[in-house]
């Protein structure tokens, strides 16, 4: 998990700044990463792959913002995939009642990488979730 998500986004962010800073270029970069990167969700070695690629992604804009190389991250919600559904229990703490789409996820993702709506963005992590984080995973199920 932390070969994964840690290891492999910093050595490829961390890479990619190298060259764009070498060659002058600007622009940005997207982390993907997790509303478990903020708080506990039972999966304590995921959680901890993603808060520290949110840490990441954080020290990595402040090192590269001055060579004109934003880098954000986005957090969605319960997506289906990859053998993941979401159950009607996972679905009823979602405020907007349902998982989402990728459709959902990705026009946000266009605008935090945009000039047009991200260009003073970076450090920032956009939460695109349907209000699942507003739900408490740590308070008893009623």
């Amino acid at each position: 998990m932390l070969e994964v998500n840690l290891n492999a986004g910093f050595l490829i962010a961390q890479a990619l700044g190298r060259h764009m800073r070498e060659h002058k270029l600007r622009g940005r970069m997207l982390f993907v990463t997790s509303l478990h990167a903020e708080s506990p969700r039972n999966l304590p070695h995921y959680s901890a792959s993603k808060a520290g690629q949110t840490m990441v992604m954080k020290e990595l804009a402040r090192a590269l913002g001055p060579s004109g190389i934003r880098i954000n991250a986005i957090a969605p919600g319960a997506v289906p995939g990859a053998g993941f559904k979401g159950s009607p229990a996972l679905v009823a703490k979602i405020a907007l009642g349902r998982v989402a789409r990728p459709a959902d996820i990705a026009p946000m993702a266009v605008a935090i990488l945009s000039e047009r709506f991200g260009a003073y963005m970076t450090g920032s992590t956009v939460v695109v979730d349907g209000g699942l984080a507003l739900y408490n995973w740590l308070e008893a199920s009623s």
